[in-house]
């Protein structure tokens, strides 16, 4: 952690190859790793060839290695540097929908760096984010005091019932719903077209709470900087669980096609299975 808070002292553009490098250590040293991305690649871009695969999948740890530089720029910089090189698509209608006493539910995703494309939106609008808590408590206590610092505050994720209240009282909460959770609380939907394990917790919140619901991903996009996209999600929720979480994946996935190395491909997304379908790791 030391290590990272020196970084940030460096200029952006050499803080990034700084992460890219964390990348390609990490790539060459945590074989486990290395070999669940190499599954979900192979079975989420068929299309590819293993040449191209395997591309991707170093570009991967590229991007997230150099999202973990991004995470540390979040903590302890200011961000001023990268103020003209945001790019926000959808702000207006994100910020006339907090401007309500609905609530609104942000739906995010794992793609490289959370804490940076929402540190980078809470500077236009603020917004709680739920968060998993470490098993480490030294740790949980330094991620929690860094996304305090950039954010407006943190929720850990099993506390849904201060997510309603913060929603029921008109407040903006971020959640990442894209994380394998386990047969019991989740629906199967479709995900590059594989039944994958989804949490339904969405549909649930935003039932109970009758807030607005948005879709948020955000990307680097090389040297035109970072792009982040609102995108208010109609009609949801639409009373179906498995139907509303396809919609969730089928935006994701969307996503993902334009940026495949900035998705965070190193975890298990497919851990839970169908009964009957074979397993993937």
């Amino acid at each position: 952690m030391g290590l990272l808070r020196l970084i940030t002292l460096l200029p952006w553009s050499v803080g990034h190859k700084c992460g890219r490098l964390l990348g390609y250590l990490l790539y060459q040293l945590s074989k486990r790793r290395r070999h669940i991305t190499q599954k979900n690649i192979a079975t989420c871009f068929p299309e590819l060839s293993q040449q191209q695969q395997q591309q991707l999948v170093l570009q991967t740890f590229y991007a997230n290695g150099a999202g973990v530089i991004e995470t540390a720029y979040a903590w302890w910089s200011s961000l001023k540097t990268l103020t003209k090189q945001v790019q926000i698509n959808g702000l207006p209608a994100l910020q006339e929908a907090c401007k309500s006493d609905q609530g609104v539910l942000l739906l995010g995703a794992h793609f490289t760096s959370p804490d940076l494309g929402c540190a980078l939106l809470n500077q236009h609008q603020p917004f709680n984010v739920t968060y998993q808590r470490h098993k480490n408590p030294l740790m949980d206590a330094l991620i929690l005091r860094g996304r305090s610092h950039c954010l407006a505050g943190a929720i850990e994720r099993e506390q849904i019932r201060q997510v309603v209240k913060e929603l029921k009282a008109g407040h903006t909460v971020w959640l990442a719903p894209d994380q394998d959770l386990g047969p019991e609380r989740s629906v199967f939907a479709p995900f590059f077209g594989i039944p994958t394990a989804t949490t339904s917790i969405a549909s649930r919140l935003a039932k109970s709470t009758q807030c607005r619901v948005f879709f948020f991903s955000h990307q680097h996009s090389g040297a035109q900087g970072y792009s982040l996209q609102i995108t208010p999600l109609t009609d949801f929720p639409s009373g179906d669980d498995a139907q509303d979480a396809s919609l969730i994946n089928s935006h994701i996935e969307q996503t993902v096609r334009q940026y495949p190395e900035q998705y965070l491909w190193l975890h298990r997304r497919f851990k839970t299975r169908p009964e009957g379908a074979p397993e993937i790791y």
